[in-house]
């Protein structure tokens, strides 16, 4: 297993491709609240010259856990 780059900002489909889920899944999260863009120390978001919002890894793997944790609390209940 590789070791991942804590200082990396991921795209849609990089944040995707390593929480195991679909692009809109991620998506979702970002639209839910789930999921913050990443920002510079100002507080500004970070985006790639088209726009397109960049992820952190660490912020994707919080997303990922508390999705999945939800998901047990539902189907325990």
């Amino acid at each position: 297993m590789s070791s991942l780059d804590l200082d990396a900002l991921w795209t849609v489909a990089e944040a995707a491709e390593h929480a195991g889920v679909s692009e809109a899944t991620v998506r979702s999260w970002a639209h839910r609240g789930h999921l913050p863009v990443a920002t510079t120390e100002h507080g500004d978001e970070i985006r790639d010259p088209s726009g397109r919002p960049r992820y952190r890894p660490l912020d994707v793997a919080r997303a990922e856990f508390a999705t999945r944790e939800r998901a047990r609390r539902v189907v325990a209940a």
